[in-house]
């Protein structure tokens, strides 16, 4: 009984020392301002994702053009070793090329062949919307800190990723100016700077979030003809 006593005291214990979301202060608002901005201002970075789907876990390594909303990212399906479940992406803005393929990283040049272009859909699809997300995620100037710090966004935590400390900053899809990925809030993984680490976001009717490490520069992405503009 004294046991189970101390137990339940070091859960309540840990519950009592975990951080509780609050609103943003002047300056993480500021930081959060400036995370479209400082990837307008790298250009491109590389990036890992993983993004849950009906049809198993997808999971990319690839590059992506902040300035010119450009993706391009080689895919696996965790769990599976068929030919459909790999290939390489190109996205923009409004639609997303497939080449069946079993590249592990984007490949350079990017290869000919029968790449299926579809336009992205504009709810439904966690794939769709977590692509979207990340070729929006630049601005050639800030955001309006003031708005930020005065709408919904929250505090959630510190962290570490690869080593740096960053905050957890909770807010609407990119400072509120992103399209509807169904709805999904953002979880920013900020630094000191305004540079953004990671991002999360629940899409769709997934329960687990889709998460993007962003890995620091990268080469240029050499667009597919039929994504030119």
């Amino acid at each position: 009984m004294k046991r189970a006593i101390a137990l339940v005291a070091l859960l309540l214990a840990g519950c009592a020392d975990a951080p509780q979301p609050r609103s943003l202060s002047t300056g993480e608002a500021e930081r959060l301002a400036l995370v479209r901005f400082t990837n307008y201002t790298a250009k491109s970075a590389k990036f890992l994702a993983d993004i849950p789907s009906p049809g198993g876990k997808l999971l990319l390594t690839g590059r992506v053009d902040f300035v010119d909303h450009l993706g391009y990212a080689a895919m696996r399906t965790e769990g599976r070793d068929d030919p459909a479940s790999a290939g390489l992406l190109q996205w923009n803005l409004s639609r997303l090329a497939y080449l069946t393929n079993p590249a592990t990283e984007p490949v350079d040049p990017p290869p000919d062949g029968d790449w299926q272009i579809r336009p992205f859909q504009e709810a439904g699809s966690e794939i769709d919307g977590a692509l979207r997300l990340l070729v929006n995620l630049a601005a050639d100037r800030p955001d309006n800190a003031q708005l930020l710090q005065q709408s919904s966004a929250r505090w959630l935590r510190k962290d570490n990723v690869g080593g740096v400390g960053v905050d957890v900053l909770e807010g609407p899809q990119q400072a509120g100016k992103t399209p509807s990925a169904d709805g999904a809030r953002v979880r920013y993984w900020v630094d000191a700077d305004g540079r953004l680490k990671r991002i999360e976001a629940r899409l769709g009717d997934q329960r687990e979030f889709a998460k993007f490490d962003i890995l620091g520069t990268a080469p240029a992405v050499a667009v597919i003809p039929p994504l030119a503009p």
